[in-house]
């Protein structure tokens, strides 16, 4: 099965046109986006379905299946585990989070796990248990084990269960991410998803520009409105023991508003708060996956392809993390969730690889509608920026679609008629230059709907907010919104008008020397790293920054892309020119993978520069 089948669906073809015609992609006042097409003839030759990857399904037949409820023994497949039906036993295990806490400082504090003693079955067993390990074994051999993520009830505190029955007219809130994908690769890879959210009257933000260089930068201004880099002032004082505990999350204010709360991510190894940091020493939400996912990996994860493990025996963790979703939802018909979810195994490091997850996120989204969860519940399906690396990021599009994440935000018709001028508001912010700073307040917002009524929203719009990053998507963005008032750095910016310079131009090799100079400056304290040495300037481009107003400014803007030895890494960056000294403005990408080349760090940031000798 190739492109054809995808990107030539019916939905992408009633698309092709209004591409076509669209000059831009957005274009007011204060920012133009060029237009881009998703099957531009520059991009069409990166975009196949991926069949090489290994399916779950490839591994030994399922000894067990279970439900909502219950584990039991697959009759049909025993005869394929060379056994009698009367020659094996089955252990089922609990496990559970400890709630104390022996060493606050300690690295592994997010990873600790106590296990209940077994209780055995031969045929079936009541589920009562939220995380469960169940092994199946003869005497001499083990024969199959599996885990099972059930949804149990828990309780409220007293104060949030008081402020529950406050808000029984509120909704279910759910931010529901894949990573690493652009608005335009959403459309190439999950047409069938896409068309659903479309047919439902989702809104889609087509100026939604990203505002750091990978997921957490991403992430954290969503959560917490604030930059990465205003986190040590915040909350985490103390970058040796990075745990978040201490941190306001938005979570946290919907707790406190009476909502249950959980936190799930596909993936420990690459989880956004424990990847190289410490996460959580308690459990940040009341529904809390990472203890499950961690020990599903690391006991039965398989089928690792680069940085992730696909599958849990014979299922992909992506669809773990969706069943658990729709169980969540159905089971808390009669409470409110906030729920921050989280996808990486599959989009992480393929451009294609969201094609093999198109069919299960529309079913996902069907079975809700059939459930009539939608009608109670506001869904942010978002993604935190586009493909870094690979061929396709090498283009002119590439690195635009890179800056350029989706986020289709999909609310109940109960919600579009009572709140008609929040509602209008967000329909226009579809054509505006938006950041996840927007996505924080707007959530905000959604705790407490009276935020949001037509005489609220009137009144706030009349006050003089235009320059500030984080204006909730209720509101009427201003026109004249630029990214330096959006808080977006010229180097993540996709606004700026371009102008191509040649590599061997003076401006393209001092730019190019100094962007080397501060690659080395931040390795410099890691003596296992190399010196770095300039081997080619890829690329090299003047940005005209500000709107066509801004006649005057006295410096002038570089975007340059060089390869690097030994090692040879490709980075890109936007660096300054005062006349008399140069800055960088933003971080410096890296556009192809480290993999071992950084293994003698394990500094996060660092490793996309480190060479280790």
């Amino acid at each position: 099965m190739y492109l054809s089948n995808y990107a030539t669906a019916p939905h992408l073809d009633t698309l092709y046109e209004t591409f076509v015609q669209d000059s831009y992609t957005i274009r007011t006042e204060g920012c133009s986006i060029p237009a881009l097409h998703p099957l531009d003839a520059g991009i069409k030759e990166f975009v196949k379905y991926p069949e090489s990857v290994k399916s779950c399904l490839n591994s030994k037949s399922p000894f067990l299946e279970n439900n909502t409820t219950h584990i039991w023994i697959k009759k049909e497949n025993v005869m394929h585990y060379n056994v009698s039906d009367d020659s094996f036993l089955c252990c089922y295990r609990s496990f559970y989070r400890p709630s104390s806490v022996k060493d606050i400082h300690s690295a592994k504090i997010d990873d600790r796990v106590e296990y209940r003693k077994c209780k055995h079955f031969k045929a079936i067993i009541e589920a009562n248990d939220e995380f469960v390990h169940v092994v199946c074994y003869t005497r001499a051999r083990i024969l199959y084990q599996q885990y099972y993520l059930f949804v149990v009830n828990k309780e409220l505190s007293w104060d949030s269960a008081v402020n529950a029955r406050k808000n029984k007219t509120s909704y279910n809130v759910i931010i529901l991410g894949i990573d690493a994908v652009s608005r335009l690769n959403f459309y190439r890879t999950m047409p069938k998803t896409l068309n659903f959210l479309t047919r439902k009257g989702a809104i889609e933000l087509k100026g939604y520009n990203k505002v750091g260089d990978n997921t957490f930068p991403n992430l954290i201004p969503m959560l917490l409105g604030i930059r990465e880099s205003e986190l040590k002032k915040t909350c985490v004082p103390n970058p040796k023991y990075t745990f978040f505990d201490n941190c306001p999350f938005i979570w946290d204010w919907y707790k406190e508003a009476g909502y249950y709360t959980a936190l799930g991510e596909d993936s420990a190894s690459l989880g956004t708060f424990n990847y190289l940091r410490g996460g959580f020493a308690r459990n940040p939400t009341d529904y809390y996956l990472r203890t499950f996912i961690r020990e599903a990996e690391k006991n039965v994860g398989n089928n690792k392809d680069f940085n992730s493990l696909l599958c849990m025996n014979n299922k992909y963790f992506y669809r773990v993390l969706l069943d658990y979703i729709e169980n969540l939802l159905i089971k808390m018909r009669s409470s409110r969730l906030f729920g921050f979810f989280w996808e990486v195994t599959m989009s992480h490091d393929y451009l294609n690889y969201p094609m093999l997850m198109d069919f299960f996120y529309e079913q996902f989204f069907k079975n809700l509608d059939h459930q009539k969860v939608l009608e109670d519940t506001i869904i942010f399906l978002v993604s935190d920026h586009g493909i870094r690396w690979g061929n396709i990021r090498a283009t002119k599009q590439g690195r635009l679609e890179e800056r350029l994440p989706f986020v289709h935000i999909l609310v109940p018709d109960s919600f579009k008629k009572k709140y008609n001028e929040a509602y209008s508001n967000l329909k226009l912010n579809r054509q505006r230059l938006t950041t996840p700073f927007n996505l924080y307040t707007t959530l905000n917002d959604l705790i407490d709907l009276s935020n949001i009524e037509n005489s609220n929203i009137k009144s706030r719009s009349q006050k003089s907010y235009w320059r500030e990053r984080a204006i909730s998507l209720f509101l009427p963005l201003p026109g004249n919104r630029t990214c330096s008032i959006a808080d977006i750095d010229d180097h993540w910016c996709t606004c700026h008008r371009e102008r191509k310079i040649s590599t061997e131009s003076v401006e393209a090799l001092l730019a190019a020397n100094y962007i080397l100079k501060e690659i080395n400056n931040l390795v410099h304290n890691y003596k296992l790293c190399s010196v770095l040495n300039i081997t080619e300037i890829v690329d090299a481009t003047e940005l005209e920054a500000g709107t066509e107003e801004d006649s005057e400014v006295s410096w002038r803007e570089y975007m340059v892309v060089l390869r690097t030895s030994p090692g040879g890494a490709v980075f890109e960056s936007t660096v300054r020119d005062y006349g008399t000294r140069w800055s960088l403005i933003g971080t410096i990408s890296r556009l192809n993978l480290y993999g071992y080349q950084s293994h003698c760090i394990d500094n996060y940031n660092l490793k996309l520069y480190c060479y280790c000798l």
